[in-house]
């Protein structure tokens, strides 16, 4: 079994989570693969550049594979499964489903047009700590993608805190109700998920069947 790790939008294989998670593995002896999912360039990166270089790099070898992933990462996750059979388990933490639509609504239709007509807009990015650009193009891509895009069955454990302002827990809660084999925990937390990790990490042993 492969165990791979997405991490969230604008964000490093360093957060908080993902190194959580990679220690934790790592005390199982199993290896949770983190890729730095900004490609070596932030600003001209998209979802089908990334969603392209985690099926050639990870998915290959078809051999069964678990992926976790929070927020955009999540998202990804559930692309990567609605297009590759092999992975067969997924963890998501506060997945950003209706990713474009809320880049759109968190923006407004003036900042988006400003965005278009420049080419270029700046964004924080939490792993590097300091304001990057990024190109319309990453938009305009990801409005190709949604969760609606997974139509077969498999395992898919879902944390999401009642409290986040980022991703609704509603968007899970919709996803859950349109599909067998989830488990959803709504968690007393917000978009971050960092107040028990603990806690969840006993939840995701019970429902990953480790070797």
């Amino acid at each position: 079994m492969n165990y791979l790790y997405l991490h969230g939008f604008a964000s490093s294989p360093q957060s908080y989570k993902a190194q959580y998670m990679q220690r934790k593995f790592a005390e199982l002896g199993l290896t949770l693969d983190v890729p730095d999912l900004n490609l070596n360039d932030f600003t001209t990166v998209t979802l089908s550049e990334q969603l392209a270089y985690l099926d050639r790099t990870y998915l290959h070898n078809q051999e069964p594979s678990l992926v976790i992933g929070s927020s955009l990462g999540g998202f990804l996750a559930v692309q990567l499964a609605a297009r590759n059979p092999f992975v067969q388990q997924l963890i998501l933490f506060a997945p950003a489903f209706g990713f474009s639509q809320r880049i759109a609504q968190n923006l407004g239709a003036e900042n988006i047009s400003k965005w278009q007509e420049s080419g270029l807009r700046e964004f924080y990015h939490y792993g590097l700590k300091r304001n990057l650009n990024l190109q319309f193009q990453f938009f305009v891509d990801a409005q190709q993608y949604s969760e609606d895009n997974l139509t077969r069955s498999l395992p898919i454990l879902i944390f999401h805190g009642i409290h986040d302002q980022v991703v609704p827990a509603a968007l899970s809660q919709e996803f859950a109700n349109q599909r067998s084999q989830i488990i959803l925990k709504l968690l007393d937390d917000d978009h971050a998920l960092g107040k028990d990790l603990e806690s969840a990490w006993q939840d995701i042993q019970s429902f990953i069947m480790f070797p």
